[in-house]
């Protein structure tokens, strides 16, 4: 495949998922704003903003880092991440099924057009939604081949820094205070989890059982094992059985990370341990980069998001 193509490919996957998770964190935390007994200070939204990858934002306001979030430039967006999906999807238009291509064409123009104050939460599901529809027709209508890997590449690559994140920033926030049943509520829903962590753990929702299910679980599709796992795994079918490249190298180091972490020792240094998966994620993104994107001119990591793993197609 021309490295051309598998960039576009990779970065459609990787848009996607990131315009998902801002859309789903962005939700929770207002959410999580009005639910509080108290009212939540200016440092509640600069973490915020900060786990939504705007680092060295000093925005204390809800309404401004909703519009951040939504639509900023200077940093991930949903409706940045969405353009940069769909200018991806037009790179490699004939590779894809028409159906794929016009729900994230419609898809973007929605968000472009969309005046999202009057109705935040439908606002954002119709985004979340439209990106589940996109992820069914993906598996459903592609062939299982290697274009489809390597958008299940950029896919499960995002989704694995950005677990990682919210359940490691989240334990050290609240690493000195009484255990927060609604705040570690908060984060398996911005995790997507929610409902799967009720039907496999009962006695209410606590720390440790969040880190087991949300970073060490391999069966749970929104866990940050499964999703290094199935970044494995398209890596090794895109190679086939002719080499060992850098790349499915640091990916077997980085499903080592979560198979042999305890609940213990990230609770005790969470933010260690999310240090040590973006050091492997930031020398994987070079490892891809040099492996199967060059000379596809990219940069090396988008804005707020150093060494999240994948590039950042040029626009």
């Amino acid at each position: 495949m021309l490295s051309r193509a598998a960039t576009s490919l990779a970065l459609l996957g990787r848009h996607l998922e990131r315009a998902d998770h801002l859309a789903r964190i962005l939700g929770v935390h207002v959410a999580l704003s009005l639910d509080r007994t108290d009212e939540p200070g200016t440092e509640f939204w600069v973490r915020f903003m900060e786990l939504a990858g705007w680092r060295g934002s000093d925005t204390g306001r809800r309404d401004q880092a909703v519009e951040m979030v939504v639509a900023g430039t200077l940093g991930p967006s949903v409706r940045s991440s969405i353009a940069s999906a769909r200018l991806a999807a037009q790179a490699v238009r004939p590779s894809l099924p028409s159906e794929l291509y016009e729900q994230v064409n419609a898809l973007h123009w929605r968000v472009q057009e969309a005046v999202w104050q009057p109705d935040l939460y439908r606002f954002l599901m119709d985004v979340q939604m439209s990106i589940r529809l996109v992820d069914g027709l993906l598996e459903d209508t592609m062939f299982h081949d290697e274009a489809r890997d390597f958008v299940r590449l950029g896919k499960f690559v995002e989704r694995s820094a950005n677990v990682t994140a919210v359940v490691t920033h989240k334990a050290a926030e609240l690493a000195d205070t009484p255990e927060d049943a609604l705040e570690w509520t908060a984060v398996l829903k911005s995790c997507f989890a929610f409902e799967s962590y009720q039907t496999r753990y009962g006695g209410g929702v606590t720390e440790e059982r969040v880190i087991e299910c949300l970073l060490l679980d391999g069966a749970l599709p929104r866990s940050a094992r499964f999703a290094a796992s199935s970044a494995l795994e398209a890596v090794a079918r895109i190679e086939g059985n002719a080499r060992r490249s850098k790349p499915l190298r640091l990916l077997i180091r980085l499903n080592g990370m979560y198979q042999q972490a305890n609940t213990q020792s990230i609770t005790e240094q969470p933010l260690d341990f999310e240090a040590e998966c973006r050091t492997i994620l930031r020398m994987l993104e070079i490892a891809l980069r040099e492996t199967y994107f060059h000379p596809s001119k990219v940069p090396a990591a988008v804005a707020g998001e150093e060494g999240r793993g994948m590039p950042q197609q040029q626009q």
